[in-house]
């Protein structure tokens, strides 16, 4: 039979399709839609299959009046498979997935590879061998890693085994098909690809063995972006080590039971017996930090510059679009989670590619000009390194989602429902609304004598639906209790007219979306979170500490600032000082500390700010005062009064100038706005 001409990747498809067909003519346009391409792009293929199935020996027919015949039995068709399976493997792949593998093939090499046999292996010529070499460069650059090429010697790929491995991570996640994710997230790696060109099989499979049961045994579940990053991290990792043949040094100060990373490495290191390095257990840390969060849930300096900057991101998109996007709650949650495994991303210069950003760009111009914007001055105001495009197309994603929402709610006509005969008959008539009508958002039922048109202006109230004729000046319709057909028509013709006199009103506020009710709710919740919150009202502190000289000075201050007691002050100031042991707590947007722990020593939330007359100054930062945060160690409820308090320093601009002004009752009055805010939403 001899050697067999190479194939494009669209000519095996059509030799596989022919041999899965009856045996009879089938037309260009049939092989076409079965195989997902034009006709064209068949026609153009056909000579080369033509020259294949003649130099395998196989009938294939064409006619101009029939169409297309493989004129072979079955057990000849079967043999097709097998054949197939022997073409060149790379021999006429799309550009993009044939980079891809030019890639793979360097970044696994740390010798030259010579352009001729480059050129062989990917079946292009070394004019295309060549600008593909080009845009692997440029690909590479932004990892640390330089393409070299030299007459005589071949191309390699220049830079640090950890910059080789990140490339290496990226190249991983991104030649991946949608298709085949859940196959390999549940371990079963494609063949033939990236997977298998960059990852030793065994290795692979026993990391994500480790991984998938280690999230069982700790009670959590990464998203599968998380969890596949982290197992070819893992994997790659491994490797590298095994070919230095090193294996590592022991983490220092770490036991068995100092955290998950901790523990995630130590199965790690009895799977493959090795010991992971100190810096990728660190990196082990900080990766599942950013996806399951770390530190005191309420007094997490990272938490709170993440909460900054989603409202800093917030604000400038509302600035470049125009829109007020203050009172969907769920917009600041959601960039919040996201921001963490964005930013360690960043930082670790982790790149990912987003497959929506080009219809990001094209189809909604503004929102990714103003979310690109609101992206480069986050990295001035907060110094952060430059977020890419990729990841700015996800955030886009999240305003995006909000902002659709936001013209849905603009859409529809925030409806009150009048009755005079007793609320039973106007929340009958207002459930029957709110089925029939979806563009109706029912706000509420009252009764005739509770009508006050203020009151209906202020809440953004567009239409009025009685049982009874109301005598106001105010859209209103009259219907029956029972709903007509003619309440219907009037109804929907009401409905059309406040629509377009709405449509005619550009500018007019969204519909308030409000905040999802916690999962907790009942008397015995509710009471001693009010207890809670009424404490950090109550107990407000605001003190001046003179000259303070250091930060130290300010640590001794809060210890006693609600701790009259000599005993009870120093256990405070112990936990304090831990706490500091832990990492800076310096919250560089407030200029100030935070202090915070949770101690046996108060018997309820406590919440004050210590003014630092004058400033502190250290290299870098300018203390002005020290925020106090104490809860009980025996309390659960505490913790989210004291979430509510943190936010609010972000979310609130107003108290942290109240806090530093020294106005007590204005700061207090702010905290129990937030504080009744949550408490209405818990109880809708």
């Amino acid at each position: 039979m001899g050697h067999l001409p190479a194939l494009t990747a669209n000519a095996q498809k059509l030799i596989a399709r022919l041999a899965a067909l009856p045996r009879t003519w089938v037309t260009a346009a049939t092989l076409a839609e079965g195989i997902g391409v034009s006709r064209r792009t068949v026609l153009r293929e056909l000579p080369g299959v033509e020259q294949w199935m003649q130099s395998a020996g196989f009938s294939f027919l064409r006619s101009p009046g029939q169409g297309l015949l493989l004129d072979e039995p079955p057990e000849r068709r079967a043999e097709i498979g097998r054949l197939l399976g022997g073409s060149t493997v790379f021999a006429g792949l799309p550009r993009r997935e044939r980079r891809q593998q030019l890639l793979s093939l360097l970044l696994r090499t740390q010798e030259p590879v010579k352009i001729a046999s480059l050129a062989n292996t990917l079946a292009v010529s070394e004019h295309t061998l060549s600008a593909d070499l080009d845009a692997a460069g440029r690909w590479l650059s932004p990892y640390g890693l330089e393409l070299c090429r030299r007459t005589g010697v071949g191309v390699w790929v220049s830079g640090g085994d950890n910059a080789r491995r990140k490339a290496a991570a990226a190249l991983l996640r991104s030649s991946l098909p949608e298709k085949e994710l859940q196959a390999v997230l549940s371990g079963k790696l494609p063949a033939g690809r990236s997977f298998s060109a960059l990852m030793e099989p065994a290795v692979a499979e026993t990391v994500w063995r480790v991984l998938q049961q280690f999230e069982k045994d700790e009670r959590f579940h990464l998203p599968d972006a998380g969890f596949l990053a982290l197992a070819i991290h893992c994997t790659l990792a491994i490797q590298q080590l095994r070919a230095n043949g090193s294996k590592g040094r022991a983490p220092k100060g770490l036991r068995k039971a100092d955290g998950p990373a901790a523990r995630l490495a130590a199965r790690l290191n009895e799977s493959f017996h090795l010991t992971l390095p100190d810096a990728e257990t660190r990196y082990l840390g900080l990766y599942l930090d950013a996806y399951l969060g770390g530190g005191e849930a309420w007094g997490d300096i990272q938490e709170l510059h993440l909460r900054h900057l989603a409202e800093t991101l917030i604000g400038a998109v509302e600035q470049e679009l125009g829109a007020d996007l203050s009172s969907y709650g769920t917009l600041r949650d959601g960039l919040y989670c996201h921001l963490r495994p964005m930013l360690l991303r960043v930082e670790q210069c982790v790149r990912t590619e987003n497959p929506q950003l080009d219809t990001i760009r094209t189809s909604y111009p503004r929102l990714w000009a103003a979310t690109r914007a609101a992206c480069d001055t986050a990295e001035e105001m907060f110094g952060l390194p430059h977020i890419p495009d990729d990841e700015a197309g996800y955030l886009a994603m999240h305003f995006g989602a909000v902002l659709e929402q936001d013209a849905m709610n603009r859409l529809r006509l925030r409806t009150v429902v009048v009755c005079p005969f007793g609320m039973g008959s106007s929340r009958f008539l207002a459930t029957r609304l709110a089925n029939e009508f979806p563009s109706f958002q029912i706000e509420g039922c009252c009764s005739v004598r509770e009508l006050d048109v203020g009151d209906l202006r202020r809440r953004g109230i567009d239409l009025l639906v009685s049982t009874v004729p109301l005598e106001i000046g105010y859209p209103a319709v009259c219907v029956s209790p029972a709903l007509l057909e003619q309440d219907r028509t009037l109804l929907r013709d009401a409905a059309e007219q406040l629509t377009r006199a709405r449509a005619e009103r550009p500018g007019s506020p969204p519909a308030r979306v409000p905040a999802a009710p916690p999962p907790a709710s009942g008397l015995r919740y509710y009471y001693p979170l009010t207890r809670s919150m009424m404490e950090v009202l109550d107990y407000l502190s605001i003190r001046q500490v003179s000259a303070p000289g250091g930060r130290q000075a300010l640590l001794h201050a809060a210890a006693q600032l609600f701790c009259p007691q000599e005993d009870s002050a120093r256990l405070v100031e112990q936990q304090l000082r831990r706490r500091e042991e832990l990492g800076d707590t310096y919250l560089k947007p407030l200029y100030a500390l935070l202090l915070h722990c949770r101690t046996s020593a108060v018997p309820g939330c406590r919440f004050g700010y210590l003014q630092a007359q004058p400033p502190v100054y250290e290299p870098g930062k300018v203390i002005s005062g020290a925020l106090v945060l104490l809860a009980p160690d025996d309390d659960p409820v505490s913790v989210e009064t004291m979430q509510l308090v943190s936010a609010q320093l972000i979310e609130e601009p107003a108290l942290m100038q109240a806090l530093r002004a020294g106005e007590r009752e204005q700061a207090a009055a702010l905290l129990e706005q937030k504080f009744d805010r949550r408490l209405a939403d818990g109880k809708r």
